[in-house]
């Protein structure tokens, strides 16, 4: 079973609203630049030419432990500022809750 834990397709598909799909690809960029920057992800979210691939789902298999870690425990604040009006490239709590993350051992 695929444990979906972000679906780039799916937030799109959500609204055709040019506002809202430009606010996501803002935010998945933000997003897998993280993932990928701190070595969380197993395969690239990207092209071969750098682009996002606008396919690519982020499943519980494709993340690190620390990766899933920080989805289960901080993406949703993240994500939740953003909803509120926040700029998705306020990476703070994900940068703080991957700090935590590593800094203490994970738990049975």
């Amino acid at each position: 079973m695929i444990i979906l834990r972000y679906t780039y397709p799916a937030m799109l598909a959500r609204s055709k609203n040019a506002d809202y799909r430009r606010l996501v690809t803002h935010m998945t960029e933000v997003l897998m630049r993280f993932l990928v920057d701190n070595e969380l992800l197993l395969e690239s979210p990207y092209n071969a030419d750098g682009s996002l691939n606008e396919t690519f789902q982020v499943t519980k298999d494709n993340l690190t432990d620390d990766g899933n870690r920080l989805f289960r425990e901080y993406f949703t604040r993240w994500s939740d500022r953003i909803d509120r009006g926040g700029k998705p490239e306020n990476i703070t709590s994900l940068v703080k809750g991957l700090a935590k993350i590593r800094a203490t051992p994970p738990t049975a």
